[in-house]
């Protein structure tokens, strides 16, 4: 609900009751909180109490093939049901929020698992791995984080970068059918989630604009923006349509100088293989759609 919205903008003018349960639908506050001020403090007690049980889920923690298997070795739900789910384990623990006790080992892990993306991915549904895939970058784990943070040594954040050409050249190329943008989203919305990490509020935008400010980045983040962009640009070269859109997609987010000539070349080798209009806008770092 946006800023300045009342309950009276609802037409809400009725008992506590239904005030809270109007509240809830529209997502002003959850579930919980509407039952707490319905039945009183003895639940909320509980609900403070459920809270203060659950534990941190460490991911790290885990061996190579439990994680793998938490991500992938799951029933498919509905995307609503989706940001909850990954804090839940395989044996139905929920946990509190994820907070490995080891950034590196995660890493290492996302290295291990993208490396061999082709052979680990194949053992499961296409809609079971874009579910994966969502929970690993998604809005609740956010794991892209931990390629952009000190704590883990340079080289292994670029390695896993790095290894993530694999997931296109050893998995989605081969794939019997393209993936459909509109249900199995992760493979394209991949690098949008990668990039909206690495152009978060601690790096420079262009005054005025979102455009990330490749011309004041330190030393290190460069280096990783370098990185991505030779990855990207491998995945590009890949004979196969849906890792090159893929790869457009990256490209139109990230604005490395090199961007505009590499897309370039791509539309004059190219020029029907795409929306002309949509080709031009990752060219020139102003992507929407595809």
């Amino acid at each position: 609900m946006g800023t300045g919205t009342h309950f009276d903008d609802y037409g809400v003018n009725q008992d506590l009751e239904t005030l809270l349960d109007t509240a809830r639908r529209i997502g002003v506050i959850s579930h919980e909180w509407a039952v707490y001020s319905c039945e009183g403090p003895t639940d909320m007690d509980k609900l403070y109490k459920r809270d203060d049980e659950l534990r941190d889920l460490d991911l790290s923690s885990l061996s190579f093939e439990e994680f793998t298997a938490f991500f992938f070795a799951r029933e498919v739900v509905p995307d609503d049901e989706q940001y909850d789910y990954f804090l839940t384990d395989l044996h139905g623990e929920k946990y509190f929020e994820s907070v490995p006790s080891s950034p590196e080992v995660l890493v290492n892990h996302l290295t291990k698992l993208l490396s061999e993306f082709g052979q680990i991915a194949s053992k499961y549904t296409l809609a079971q791995v874009d579910q994966g895939i969502w929970g690993i970058w998604g809005a609740n784990l956010r794991l892209y984080e931990f390629l952009f943070v000190s704590s883990v040594p340079l080289e292994s954040r670029l390695n896993c970068i790095r290894s993530m050409y694999h997931v296109y050249s050893d998995y989605v190329s081969r794939l019997e059918r393209e993936p459909n943008p509109e249900i199995e989203s992760g493979i394209y919305m991949w690098w949008d989630l990668i990039l909206h990490g690495f152009w978060d509020s601690s790096r420079p935008v262009v005054p005025g604009t979102w455009r990330g400010d490749a011309s004041k980045l330190d030393s290190e983040s460069l280096v990783v923006f370098d990185v991505l962009f030779e990855t990207l640009t491998q995945i590009l070269a890949i004979p196969n349509r849906a890792s090159q859109l893929s790869a457009l997609h990256g490209l139109g987010h990230l604005y490395h100088p090199n961007v505009h000539d590499t897309v370039q070349r791509f539309i004059d080798a190219n020029p029907t293989f795409f929306s002309l209009k949509w080709l031009e806008q990752c060219r020139d770092c102003d992507v929407i759609g595809r």
